[in-house]
């Protein structure tokens, strides 16, 4: 096409209309465009009114550029095989890169995240034909907005975004846990817990805090970790309906790092303490239930990864197990749905390895109380 343009039938003061050359120019960089997008009627319509428009050789040559130029933006591939509004996730980017990428992995796609531009994050999958480029930018603090494109044998799959918009909601949902299978995977009694978990919201000098908690009797007392309630009095408890319940502070013992909240309100149900298990099995599968990033009644499968360990000379289980922010306090329970101890927080620099508090704790907690 360039070389189109040194053509000397193509002289100054010629019109374009009056230009055989120039004709067949308009024409070559037409076909350029067709064959690099699906976009070439709306550039032939463009050169057809500069065809008969009456511009120098100049500013023909210009045209030209102009049109070389919107032909390599068309053959971006961000035109195929990626929605053109975002998905928006109601999760913040590190927990919804978390969970599609352990998804991805989940159904065997090799996975490599990097970070991209403003705080985001890109996942690139692949399994054989088979390809995920997934960009992952934040919407606000608490969520994010994804641009996918899946593609399958070099060919742009659409209904394949989908798939996103269902892990994402079955995770918020509490039915689809990061890095476990959807709602089969985990145990109908396990799931029945959900109504009897809390989320519990507080300040310290105007910082918003929130975390976990349960129900352990028909009186609205509620059962939480310590650490993030020195100085704080009152709170507030909000139930698995949606319902609001203002809190008082009764016991907080920060070497155990549990505390007693009273709602005051007599409530239908709670968790009960008879089957609750004091001793676990290493490589043993439980569950934690509660509202990280203030999402009530989220599941998350974990293995006891290790024997008990001791802190301050208090025993803790080690678990291979996500532990998000809010997800302290959060109550632990094994695959028959017994209780078996309470999300203390996670091993600082990983992702994964948490550590929960014992039922021998949590019942020399309550004794104390006598």
């Amino acid at each position: 096409m360039f070389l189109m343009l040194h053509n000397p039938a193509v002289g100054s003061g010629v019109k374009p209309s009056d230009s055989p050359a120039r004709g067949r120019c308009f024409y070559a960089a037409v076909r350029y465009i067709d064959a690099k997008s699906g976009r070439g009627p709306c550039v032939r319509h463009a050169c057809a009114i500069a065809m008969c428009m009456r511009i120098d050789t100049g500013g023909f040559i210009r045209l030209l550029i102009v049109i070389f130029f919107l032909a390599l933006l068309a053959s971006r591939p961000v035109s195929a095989g990626v929605q053109a509004a975002p998905l928006i996730s109601p999760l913040p980017v590190a927990e919804t890169s978390l969970l599609l990428a352990r998804w991805l992995a989940g159904s065997g796609f090799t996975v490599r995240q990097t970070a991209s531009e403003a705080g985001g994050v890109r996942l690139d999958a692949v399994r054989g034909a088979e390809r995920w480029r997934i960009i992952i930018n934040p919407r606000s603090p608490l969520a994010s907005a994804l641009y996918a494109e899946h593609i399958l044998n070099g060919l742009p799959v659409e209904d394949k975004n989908m798939d996103l918009r269902d892990v994402i909601d079955n995770y918020v949902k509490g039915r689809y846990p990061a890095g476990k299978g959807r709602e089969g995977d985990i145990p109908e009694v396990v799931m029945s817990r959900t109504a009897n978990v809390v989320c519990i919201r507080a300040a310290i000098n105007n910082r918003a805090i929130q975390f976990s908690g349960f129900i352990v009797g028909k009186e609205g007392l509620v059962i939480s970790t310590a650490h993030d309630l020195a100085g704080v009095r009152e709170v507030v408890v909000v139930l698995d309906t949606g319902r609001e319940l203002k809190g008082r502070l009764v016991k907080r013992d920060a070497g155990r790092d549990l505390s007693l909240i009273d709602t005051g309100t007599r409530l239908d149900s709670s968790i009960s303490l008879a089957g609750a298990r004091n001793v676990l099995n290493e490589g043993e599968t439980v569950y934690s239930v509660g509202c990280p990033y203030n999402h009530r009644g989220r599941i998350v499968p974990g293995t006891v990864s290790g024997p008990l360990r001791r802190v301050n000379n208090h025993p803790l289980w080690q678990v291979d197990m996500e532990t998000l922010p809010g997800g302290s306090g959060s109550p632990v329970f094994d695959a028959q749905g017994n209780l078996v101890g309470i999300v203390k927080g996670r091993y600082r620099g990983t992702e994964s390895r948490g550590f929960f508090i014992t039922m021998e704790t949590l019942i020399g907690f309550l004794k104390d109380l006598q």
